[in-house]
């Protein structure tokens, strides 16, 4: 058995020894693209998309199920991360466990869903998606913290997560995604950041848990309102503001130097204001209804 676990933990087929043999300068030019595939970034690509979805004549909903479907593939890398708990490559100098690959997985949930939902006959934007995602799995081995294999398989997740998630969610119409599908869409990312729960609490799961929870009961409390907003000059002010503030709060979470109750409290509020946030400058409207 131990054999067994050992041959898994090092699932290497050689590309380390090739790796070694490429130029600093190619190495430290792929520390700048893993970027691409940062949570953070992510995270920030889509909330930007949403808030600013009206001025970019993207219906608000697509964008809302983008959010979703990131939250989900957050969640579904945690589940996989610590369900198997292998080890990153010998020096990788990062911390975490190495299999799947989360880069792999993020971008290939939000680009390839991006892709789908906003130009799915479009395939000048999939096959941008498509290299987007071969940049960051490709950075993840070149700077030496997965194996192939990790970045292959997270691929793969994360094409298999957005098969399910598009059909349980927005369907294959994003043009006339509905506001109860965008909530089955972060139903199932809430239902995926319990599984992480259930697999280890730390802080990373407990803020899947809380941020797909968050952006489940956000988008019930203000869907209506937000579909039915026109973007305005106070609707785009009010997006800019907001914007330095996902940033700023979803980095001091990753950072997780905060406590468990205070990065549930961040990030499930976060994920509440980001959906609010359209229809902040029609406030008035909300609580005093026309007669």
């Amino acid at each position: 058995m131990s054999r067994v676990v050992h041959t898994v933990a090092d699932r290497g087929v050689g590309e380390t020894v090739v790796v070694e043999t490429i130029p600093d300068v190619v190495v430290d030019l792929f520390h700048l693209l893993t970027y691409l595939g940062d949570p953070v970034t992510l995270l920030l690509i889509v909330a930007a998309g949403y808030l600013l979805a009206d001025h970019l004549g993207v219906a608000p909903a697509r964008m809302a199920a983008a959010i979703g479907l990131a939250l989900g593939g957050f969640a579904l890398t945690l589940v996989l991360k610590y369900g198997f708990a292998l080890p990153r490559p010998p020096g990788a100098g990062a911390d975490g466990f190495g299999f799947p690959s989360g880069h792999a997985i993020g971008a290939t949930v939000v680009y390839g869903g991006l892709a789908g939902m906003l130009t799915p006959h479009d395939r000048r934007v999939t096959r941008l998606a498509a290299v987007l995602v071969v940049v960051v799995a490709a950075s993840r081995v070149i700077i030496g913290v997965h194996y192939l294999v990790d970045v292959l398989v997270g691929v793969a997740v994360g094409v298999g997560y957005l098969a399910v998630a598009f059909r349980l969610g927005p369907g294959w119409a994003p043009e006339d995604v509905s506001t109860a599908a965008v909530g089955r869409t972060f139903a199932l990312a809430l239902g995926l950041g319990l599984a992480a729960v259930g697999v280890t609490v730390i802080v990373d799961t407990v803020v899947a848990v809380a941020a797909a929870a968050g952006g489940w009961i956000g988008w019930r409390l203000v869907a209506d309102r937000v579909v039915d907003t026109a973007g305005t000059t106070r609707q785009l002010v009010a997006s800019v503001v907001v914007l330095p503030a996902v940033a700023l709060v979803t980095a001091t979470v990753v950072e997780g130097d905060v406590s468990l109750l205070v990065a549930a409290g961040l990030a499930g509020g976060l994920v509440v204001l980001v959906l609010a946030t359209p229809g902040l400058p029609e406030l008035g409207t909300w609580i005093r209804p026309s007669k």
